[in-house]
């Protein structure tokens, strides 16, 4: 009897160290993500380039999970999930040294598509390692702190980013994930046992991968140009053209395998397609106007990288308080009315960011930042809840799948719109070319610079109304 206790409480040990390991992935994952959206425009000046060379830091690994998160998934089910979790810590350790090490713009966005393998493998296999390893009665318990993980990590982010440049340099951003990832490489190595399910007849859609791949690297280049060539350049038109014939054998792949990165039948529910046009308004404005937010307070407002991070941190505050909340209520009341009104919220809070100025004080920026957390808090949780509440059980996993590629697919748009808007909008301001190239110099124009931020993210913000709309006509509860 007592040695069966005790067997039961090493047990609870090991469960809990295995949580604690999915934690940690998730948080590096979600820290590196925000540090380096401080660092852009310190990345900018140190290697002298421009906005849409930068972008391509959080593109191209965004590009990357859009292909990969459900592919690696896939792969942890038929190789085993333990060697591919505890390899993606590695991979990902390898890639932030070799960031951390980069000479130019261009090997920083080659290894960070290095570092977004790593990170899809994380991603894609530390929760349903979580599930497997812990009992039934606590995975929605689990699930929720490795939720609450990420988002901590998203929350830290910005202020020690921030904090990183200012004292040793933004290079620690990358090498602060060499220690902790190899740690939880080993952890992972150790308390796993190799887990495997059943997937006999189970495929994996490399060529959706792929195509889906290239069709958004194709758009978003044929975006990167078109402020600098116009619509009617050769190049611009014949980019457009290739990503329409790649999206076009894409579809055409995902209706004839049999696990299709996207499930285009999961659509013929009005709430779980609703909610999935929602989400993907939501996450390309919220990342158009995230990406403009670092150049605004430090090229134009002088704030310190610290500083910035302070003040960016200010809806992850209100999101990591409020979610929960709004995930309670969601259970009680469906996610039309909070989705609904968290998307009004979020407009209301772009309209206050697109009227910022030269002069903008602190709590004059903090206020539609903290309106935007909650607003984000009050859609996210319900949306996600609505999104697998709407399938079938056997199909959650694919539904979770397409949601991670859904919001990584609009915030890779709304970065890659936002800069072309925004390039755009100086070259109108009078800007000479050697000027829109180079982020150091907008300092010389600050009026051109706020007009053109102003209008880039009104733009946006209309999208921001389709998500309200969606909101509003997704149904009560399933349909």
């Amino acid at each position: 009897m007592e040695s069966d206790e005790k067997q039961v409480e090493i047990s609870k040990k090991h469960a809990t160290l295995i949580l604690i390991n999915v934690c940690v992935g998730q948080f590096i994952v979600g820290l590196d993500q925000r540090a380096l959206l401080v660092a852009l425009p310190t990345l900018s000046h140190i290697f002298n380039t421009s906005l849409t060379t930068i972008q391509w830091v959080l593109l191209i690994y965004d590009l990357m999970l859009i292909g990969l998160v459900i592919t690696v998934g896939r792969l942890g089910d038929l190789f085993g999930r333990r060697r591919f979790y505890a390899s993606g810590f590695l991979i990902f350790v390898l890639s932030s040294a070799l960031c951390g090490a980069a000479q130019s713009a261009w090997q920083i966005i080659f290894f960070r598509g290095l570092q977004a393998i790593g990170g899809a493998m994380i991603s894609a296999n530390g929760r349903a390692v979580a599930s497997v390893a812990l009992p039934p009665g606590e995975r929605g318990k689990a699930m929720g702190l490795a939720s609450m993980a990420f988002h901590i990590g998203f929350l830290t982010g910005p202020t020690l980013g921030g904090f990183l440049i200012d004292t040793v340099g933004w290079r620690w951003i990358f090498y602060l994930n060499l220690p902790v990832g190899l740690w939880a490489a080993y952890l992972a190595w150790k308390l796993l046992e190799e887990s495997r399910e059943d997937v006999k007849g189970i495929s994996i859609d490399f060529p959706g991968a792929i195509l889906l791949m290239i069709t958004y690297s194709l758009f978003i280049y044929a975006m990167n140009q078109l402020p600098h060539t116009g619509w009617r350049d050769s190049t611009v038109i014949r980019t457009m053209i290739l990503s329409l014939v790649a999206f076009a054998m894409f579809v055409f792949v995902e209706l004839r395998v049999k696990t299709p990165i996207l499930s285009f039948s999961l659509f013929r529910n009005r709430l779980f397609s609703a909610s999935m046009l929602s989400l993907f308004f939501i996450t390309l404005t919220q990342s158009a106007i995230s990406f403009l937010m670092p150049f605004y307070l430090q090229n134009i407002l002088r704030f310190s990288p610290s500083q910035m991070g302070w003040i960016m941190i200010a809806n992850s505050v209100v999101i990591v308080m409020i979610a929960p909340i709004a995930g309670w209520l969601s259970d009680r009341m469906g996610s039309r009315l909070l989705c609904t009104v968290g998307s009004a919220l979020i407009v209301v809070a772009q309209f206050f960011i697109a009227s910022l100025g030269l002069d903008a004080s602190i709590p004059r920026i903090v206020f539609p930042l903290v309106l935007t957390g909650l607003g984000w808090a009050l859609f996210n949780s319900p949306n996600q809840s609505a999104i697998l509440g709407a399938v079938p059980r056997d199909k959650v996993g694919t539904a979770s799948g397409m949601t991670t590629t859904t919001a990584r697919t609009g915030g890779a748009m709304g970065v890659a719109l936002s800069a072309t808007l925004f390039t755009y909008g100086l070259a109108s301001g009078g800007l000479s070319l050697l000027q829109i190239e180079s982020p150091q110099s907008w300092g010389v124009a600050p009026e051109i610079f706020v007009r053109s931020f102003n209008h880039t993210v009104h733009i946006v913000n209309f999208l921001t109304l389709l998500s309200i709309v969606f909101s509003i006509v997704r149904g009560s509860r399933q349909e």
